[in-house]
């Protein structure tokens, strides 16, 4: 599996289209083939700054959700934008649920 975590800030004046942007790539996003896990979270102590976990199947899944014209549209749109930025990518060898499912 192929996981990043991470944030981006953007401007406050540009919340509202932030978050319109940030619930359409996620929609699309979840659909994409290999997608285990997608969301966004905005910090509760840091006004526009939005939080963001990917989980992909696969480094090729993640590539080809890269590759998608709505994620290239995304990114020169709004991640052009930002003002601040943090990412990590984690190589994660495994999943099980806590809760025995």
């Amino acid at each position: 599996m192929h996981a990043l975590t991470g944030y981006l800030d953007f401007r406050p004046e540009e919340r509202d289209e932030t978050v319109a942007a940030l619930e359409a790539v996620t929609v699309r996003s979840r659909a994409d083939a290999g997608c285990v896990d997608y969301w966004w979270s905005e910090d509760l102590e840091q006004l526009c700054r939005f939080r963001f976990f990917e989980c992909w199947e696969s480094e090729e899944a993640f590539d080809a959700h890269q590759a998608q014209p709505y994620e290239h549209e995304f990114m020169t749109e709004h991640v052009s934008r930002i003002v601040g930025a943090a990412a990590h990518v984690f190589a994660v060898a495994d999943r099980r649920s806590v809760l025995g499912d």
